[in-house]
């Protein structure tokens, strides 16, 4: 009991670290796409999301190789095994090595192509098209080879310095974003070479920081071939969950670019930043989580790791709500208010990326369950084959002359049936009950969600469409939406202990 006590006071310790981290990098971030947005214009950000999307989609293998390292690499610290876990890592390194080998090779070639054949691209930004193409393949190659490192401070919950480097990078970007508009042409070129510079020492500090700290990254240590084809086969199987993923973010980003002009990759590319900034909400928690979610199941404890498994996929989705709800009911005044104007499509991409945000809230927690197991074939094959249709049904909609938010809409629809497909996968896997999962995960978040945005739309009407009503627009619907959670969301014993907590911090100033 003590220690299943200590691990979550841990995972709270760094969820409050990650979630102060998420403030600060949401803050700056926003205010770095807009003063991002006024230098480079409409046209030149739509450009430059739409061909780093292009490089991004090569990194497809890397980020199977990521889900790989963190898992393995968590599987040896919760088996106590030093050795295994630096040689791991070593592997981990090697495999990266490789990785940013052929994803070098496939983007200039494949990528090329699709750039200079494929993508509807104005005559007059060709060259610094290609400029930004090159720059982002660097930036990638030095993510891939810094993902190991990065993998070690996180299995290690050394989140104040996740958090540290995360606030540092921000900070970064957005001195880029005031040098470009101190520069009277050639903005777009620029920013892409500055954005890289950022990512180099990024890298470095990732490099300085784990050789000085943590034993698997000093040294040397013994190739293993058995790890290494562990390691290669987990990520294999990884990979038609990671191209799911690259699909329908980046393949859908390729395919606006295919069927519009690059002002609606603007559009998209700017409602990804609301989307992406929400999202930290719960992804900074599951990173505090995922640890101890594999650790536990290295340890065989699997009461707690299934009870880490509901209580993240519910307590996931109410963070999110808690911001969602408002942004999605004030998205009009917010985005002309952070932008200065309201491009078109903005507000309808946000919305519905919202709404696939809390289906991946939901999820998180059941993906990196089947990751902790390491039987990931069945789990990817078929959750995977279900989120590969999104591109296909989206082409389909847009070929016959649907709007852009009919490829959205698609996204929206086929994330609902892979939630479905990841609780059917995992009844069998980890004996997880899909009526208990429906029962208490499930049904408390649905009636949260819809209770919640009707009272918040209510409340709505009757506050003014300025930034003092906007402040307290938040302010009631953040109190409504926590109300709704304390009555409907959780459970007694849930409620008691937040009473306990509560006159413990009470007596404590008394």
């Amino acid at each position: 009991m003590s220690t299943t006590s200590e691990n979550n006071k841990r995972i709270a310790k760094n969820s409050l670290l990650l979630y102060g981290r998420m403030v600060i990098v949401m803050a700056i971030g926003l205010f770095t796409s807009r003063i991002v947005l006024r230098a480079l214009g409409v046209e030149d950000y739509g450009i430059y999301n739409l061909v780093g999307g292009l490089v991004v989609f090569f990194t497809v293998v890397n980020a199977a190789m990521l889900s790989a390292t963190q898992r393995f690499i968590n599987y040896g610290l919760g088996n106590g095994d030093k050795k295994y876990l630096k040689t791991a890592f070593k592997t981990a390194c090697i495999i990266h090595f490789i990785l940013a080998l052929i994803i070098l090779l496939f983007a200039e070639t494949l990528g090329i192509w699709l750039l200079t054949q494929k993508l509807l691209i104005p005559a007059d930004k060709s060259t610094v098209a290609m400029l930004v193409f090159q720059t982002s393949i660097a930036t990638v190659v030095i993510q891939v080879l810094t993902l190991p490192y990065n993998a070690v401070v996180v299995a290690h919950e050394k989140m104040s310095v996740f958090a540290s480097i995360s606030i540092s990078q921000s900070i970064l970007s957005l001195g880029v974003a005031l040098i470009l508009l101190t520069l009277d042409h050639n903005r777009l070129g620029v920013y892409a070479i500055l954005t890289c510079c950022i990512q180099i020492i990024i890298a470095l500090f990732y490099l300085v920081y784990c050789k000085s700290t943590f034993q698997e990254s000093k040294g040397k240590s013994e190739f293993d071939k058995n790890i290494f084809k562990e390691m290669a086969t987990f990520a294999g199987w990884c990979m038609i969950g990671v191209c799911a993923g690259m699909l329908y973010t980046q393949g859908l980003n390729i395919l606006l670019g295919m069927f519009f002009l690059p002002f609606v990759n603007a559009a998209r590319g700017l409602a990804v930043t609301v989307q992406s900034a929400v999202n930290q909400i719960f992804n900074n928690v599951q990173t505090a989580v995922v640890p101890q979610l594999i650790q536990s199941y290295a340890r065989n404890d699997y009461s707690y790791f299934k009870s880490l498994i509901f209580k993240s996929s519910k307590y996931f989705s109410f963070l999110l709500l808690i911001v969602a709800i408002p942004i999605g009911l004030r998205a009009p005044y917010i985005i002309n208010l952070w932008l200065g104007e309201l491009p078109e499509y903005v507000v309808v991409f946000v919305r519905i990326l919202l709404c696939v945000s809390l289906i991946e809230a939901i999820s998180g927690p059941l993906m990196r369950a089947s990751d902790a197991t390491g039987d990931i074939k069945k789990y990817h094959m078929i959750v995977g084959g279900v989120l590969l249709s999104i591109v296909p049904v989206a082409y389909f909609f847009l070929k016959l002359g649907y709007p852009p938010q009919s490829a959205f809409y698609a996204y929206l629809g086929i994330s609902i049936l892979a939630l479905a497909a990841r609780v059917s996968v995992l009844r069998n896997k980890i004996n997880l009950s899909a009526k208990q999962y429906t029962l208490h995960v499930l049904i408390p978040i649905s009636i949260v969600t819809l209770l919640s945005l009707f009272l918040s739309y209510v409340a709505s009407q009757y506050i003014q469409q300025n930034f003092v009503g906007l402040i307290l627009f938040f302010f009631v619907s953040t109190i409504l939406t926590l109300s709704v959670i304390f009555i409907c969301g959780i459970n007694k014993s849930e409620r008691k202990f937040i009473f306990d907590k509560l006159n413990l911090i009470i007596n404590r100033f008394k």
